[in-house]
């Protein structure tokens, strides 16, 4: 029973801290709203495309920290006496519904940002080096290709992929089929989320994402 409440509170917990939207926030100090201009996505791309490369940064790491946190969290209370376990079944239900919360955050009518920088955090919890290498990677590939898409794919992808090679290589029983769907659901939520981008990549639509300096091609939208 005690266990029971614990995974509600890390997954109830967690999805209501994944409301909170750095991007809209920043922007509405700037007295902007990132949801009117140019993509519309309340996110770390978004944010570098209209306000540069600082803002952008600054972004991109509260939403790390944002997917972080839950993880830590749900890693530390749902493991053996309050401990950083082997299972981590903890971390990946709190990361998976911190992301839930950023893609459709209630308190934002359920239209929030894509979870790849907050995705990011999750993955540094889980493994800190495979995602920073990839990191630096996608930094590289978005530096030279300006398809920001397509770096967020890369980013998050090989992180989870290899976690989930770990989990059906080195763990067993029921609680490795679990924390396999789990990473598999998170992943998925991601690339729902970029259904649009998906289909702009397929036709030559999807806009570029210049990191240092304002794009100057970014044009401000009004929602209809």
């Amino acid at each position: 029973m005690i266990y029971a409440l614990k995974i509600a509170a890390v997954a109830i917990g967690a999805y209501l801290f994944g409301n909170l939207n750095p991007a809209l926030i920043i922007s509405k100090i700037k007295k902007q709203d990132i949801r009117k201009m140019d993509s519309g996505n309340p996110g770390s791309m978004n944010m570098f495309r209209n306000y540069g490369v600082v803002l952008g940064v600054v972004t991109l790491l509260c939403d790390a920290l944002k997917g972080a946190i839950p993880c830590i969290l749900g890693w530390w209370l749902l493991g053996d006496e309050f401990s950083f376990s082997a299972d981590k079944f903890g971390l990946y239900l709190g990361g998976f519904c911190v992301i839930l919360g950023h893609i459709f955050p209630v308190f934002l009518k359920f239209k929030g940002g894509k979870g790849i920088a907050s995705s990011i955090g999750v993955c540094l919890v889980a493994d800190p080096i495979v995602t920073l290498i990839t990191f630096v990677i996608g930094v590289a590939f978005i530096l030279i290709t300006k398809m920001g898409s397509v770096t967020s794919f890369i980013i998050i992808s090989i992180p989870l992929a290899i976690e989930g090679f770990k989990i059906s290589s080195f763990a067993d029983g029921y609680m490795a089929v679990v924390d396999a769907i789990l990473v598999f659901a998170l992943f998925s939520l991601t690339l729902f989320a970029h259904r649009k981008n998906i289909v702009k990549l397929f036709t030559g639509k999807e806009s570029k994402t210049v990191l240092f300096g304002k794009n100057k091609s970014a044009k401000k939208r009004e929602k209809v």
